[in-house]
């Protein structure tokens, strides 16, 4: 995997709908973007891109942690542009199913369930993220974080994005 850059967002809640809540709630994002090694070429073999969704899960997972204990997380969600070299299945294959077993497995959240977007874009494209109680079993998201990488993707990449969020330690003031 030829990983290009590394991008880390964080959003601190202090006021919600007007109201100062108890207790700051932080999302954090942590995104990485590397070359597709299948862009510009069909391929029936994606095995490449699931062994990199498998390493990308861990590694944004354990970069995720440093910003939000693992005990707080209480929300999750993941994501991907692919660059306009890309199939839709490039994404496909590096979300599923390795990634979110790998980001289960890291966070210490067995039965967490994550939702996921894709798209297909140029540089500097938005991806909403929707976000999932990681206790619940249904299809509903509670949140949005949406987030964007300047010149990124490349028409030979994919950006690729883990989303925790939960309690801050931190107090509101």
């Amino acid at each position: 995997m030829e990983l290009r850059k590394t991008v880390t967002l964080i959003e601190d809640t202090l006021i919600e709908d007007g109201r100062t809540l108890p207790q700051p709630i932080r999302r954090v994002a942590q995104i990485a973007v590397v070359r597709n090694p299948l862009a510009g070429r069909i391929e029936e073999n994606l095995e490449e891109l699931v062994r990199d969704g498998e390493d990308l899960g861990r590694f944004l997972a354990k970069r995720a942690v440093e910003l939000l204990d693992r005990g707080r997380i209480t929300l999750l969600g993941k994501g991907a542009i692919i660059g306009e070299d890309g199939e839709p299945e490039h994404g496909q294959a590096i979300l599923y199913p390795r990634f979110a077993a790998a980001v289960r497995e890291t966070l210490g959240l067995d039965h967490a369930s994550v939702l996921s977007e894709k798209l297909i874009a140029g540089p500097g494209a938005a991806l909403k993220i929707r976000l999932r109680r990681i206790d619940s079993p249904l299809d509903s998201a509670e949140g949005v974080m949406e987030l964007r990488v300047p010149g990124s993707p490349a028409p030979d990449e994919i950006l690729v994005a883990l989303v925790v969020a939960g309690p801050s330690q931190a107090s509101s003031r």
